[in-house]
């Protein structure tokens, strides 16, 4: 956006004003991060360089071109990983593993609630001129919270629409859907309920599972997991004052990195971060 950075740039460090210059310096790694509708373009963009690719969730805000965004990058072999970072929470990492080990028996239902109040996020700009709050930027709450449509994925997935409701429920002024409740079902026959919302205070983003052999609780903002099985507390956790959200992010791309080099598998890869998109491209049309 050709805004002065807010510290000084080293001297070794190649400052480009238009990002087609950038890609002609031929760099390893392209981050894409700007509003949502431009994700896929400018991935695009990058892997036609051969770059390896870390972008912003979600991939895109519509389904245009995703077949020939993986024949990309498997003819360049490029590394891409989609910036879920939930997927290295230490409760979820925690549930996952409850989940594939078998310690909760047969699953029978699922509850994930996500809230937040939009002006709030960006204190110091317009919330109506942000990308969320934008539908020609690829706004709304289903794609701009992608993280719990993306985690329930990875949980409980592959997973398939059921039924969506929703949409411009509150006064905020965005002209994309505040509101909306998904309901979702696992290929094992889980059914798995999601609501979501640009609306509430204090944020919500809690997680509960009812299984055979016991019930799960998360909260995110508590930093709680708990366990109980017949009544009784198996397992808990609580994050330590120490925990920083950072980490998350600093994890995910350590993940990128190391998998370039050869030394890990990705974590969030493209043909996920597909499915994922395309689950949330579904509930946004019952909703809208």
């Amino acid at each position: 956006r050709n805004i002065t950075p807010p510290i000084n740039i080293p001297k070794n460090i190649n400052i480009f004003n238009s990002y087609d210059d950038a890609l002609n310096n031929k760099p390893d790694i392209v981050v894409v991060a700007n509003p949502t509708s431009m994700h896929y373009e400018y991935a695009t963009k990058a892997l036609k360089e051969k770059c390896h690719v870390y972008i912003e969730k979600p991939l895109s805000h519509n389904g245009k071109g995703l077949k020939d965004i993986q024949k990309l990058q498997k003819k360049n072999n490029c590394v891409v990983q989609i910036g879920c970072q939930l997927r290295f929470h230490p409760h979820l990492l925690k549930i996952k593993e409850l989940v594939e080990s078998g310690k909760l028996g047969s699953i029978h239902s699922v509850v994930a609630d996500v809230g937040e109040h939009l002006p709030n996020w960006h204190p110091w700009e317009d919330y109506r001129k942000s990308y969320a709050a934008r539908k020609d930027q690829g706004g709304g709450v289903i794609l701009t919270m992608i993280h719990e449509v993306d985690y329930l994925y990875w949980l409980f997935g592959p997973l398939s629409v059921k039924h969506a409701m929703g949409g411009k429920l509150t006064n905020l002024e965005t002209d994309v859907e505040d509101t909306a409740l998904i309901s979702m079902e696992s290929v094992r026959g889980i059914p798995i309920h999601l609501r979501m919302d640009y609306w509430r205070m204090p944020p919500k983003r809690t997680l509960n599972i009812v299984a055979e052999k016991g019930e799960v609780f998360w909260d995110y903002h508590k930093g709680t997991f708990s366990f109980y099985s017949e009544g009784k507390l198996l397992a808990k956790d609580k994050l330590s004052s120490e925990w920083d959200r950072n980490d998350l992010f600093l994890k995910m791309m350590q993940n990128f990195i190391m998998t370039i080099k050869g030394r890990e598998s990705i974590c969030s890869p493209l043909n996920e971060g597909i499915e994922v998109l395309e689950l949330a491209l579904e509930a946004q049309q019952l909703v809208n």
